[in-house]
């Protein structure tokens, strides 16, 4: 039974969610069984959440679906899973997710509403607004550093905030372009409304952009006195997985025309994996074996 709903889930998508534990890593508590503990209960929230809200954006583009190539064989287009069964499945999901939140504390149960909330909106009406549409993708990526922060009593670095929100732009923008390739190949290729706001020329001056400020933002991080005080002088060596990191991304998009699905790109991609792996492995050892 639970297999026919399972691809409702998107549970590939679950991996945006160790977003939250980001705070824990950063903080150098990682490790602290009690605070990891903690923090577990915000990922399942998360988890259910965001489930409820791909069904629900599934019931609102059902009609669109059924005119796309791939989208038509989903459960809901295709006529696998009814209307009422998925709504059913949406609002249980969603209840269980704030159940769990509030369980932890009202500031996260909050946090977690406020983002269900702002993804009905978005999912009703403002995805199909250009900007706007990849602004509330990267909120919700703050919302989940929010609610880590929250669950472990730890403040959140504003330079934590700056960056998320821009790298899930880079990546939600990244996206859009995909989008535009696809429409550029065949004209009659159902996208989403939004893709008409954007153009390639547009995205190729904003990506190129947020490449550098992304860059300028890490490295005044990085060698800022309380970063070198906390970690060292040799810190500034991160510097190269990030760089590494971001023109694969970029390569990816513009050269091999392959950034469709971010989440694809990080549990497929080598060089994006050994990239990620080499920052967080080289952050790791300047943090905790300092």
């Amino acid at each position: 039974m639970l297999k026919k709903y399972l691809p409702l889930f998107r549970v590939s998508h679950y991996l945006k969610n160790c977003y939250i534990f980001l705070p824990l890593f950063f903080s150098g508590e990682l490790f602290d069984r009690s605070k990891f503990v903690k923090s577990l209960p915000v990922f399942l929230a998360f988890c259910l959440v965001a489930s409820s809200i791909y069904i629900f954006n599934d019931l609102m583009d059902i009609d669109f679906d059924r005119q796309h190539p791939i989208k038509k064989n989903r459960p809901i287009p295709s006529g696998k899973i009814t209307k009422t069964e998925a709504y059913f499945l949406s609002v249980i999901l969603v209840i269980s997710a704030l159940a769990i939140a509030f369980g932890s504390s009202l500031q996260v149960g909050c946090v977690v509403l406020c983002y269900f909330v702002l993804n009905v909106f978005y999912s009703v009406k403002l995805k199909n607004f250009a900007l706007i549409d990849v602004t509330i993708i990267s909120i919700g990526f703050n919302l989940r550093v929010i609610a880590g922060g929250l669950a472990c009593a730890i403040v959140v670095s504003k330079w934590l905030m700056i960056m998320v929100f821009l790298l899930s732009m880079f990546q939600a923008l990244s996206k859009r372009m995909d989008d535009l390739f696809l429409m550029a190949k065949d004209v009659n290729k159902q996208v989403r409304r939004s893709i008409h706001g954007y153009s390639i020329e547009f995205l190729q001056i904003v990506l190129s952009m947020l490449t550098g400020v992304m860059l300028v933002c890490y490295i005044m991080y990085i060698i800022s006195p309380e970063i070198i005080a906390r970690l060292g002088e040799y810190s500034y060596f991160t510097t190269l997985f990030v760089l590494l990191g971001l023109l694969r991304y970029l390569q990816l998009t513009f050269v091999k025309k392959e950034s469709g699905s971010p989440v694809k790109i990080l549990t497929k991609d080598r060089f994006v994996q050994l990239s990620i792996f080499c920052w967080l492995l080289t952050f790791a050892l300047l943090i905790y074996l300092k």
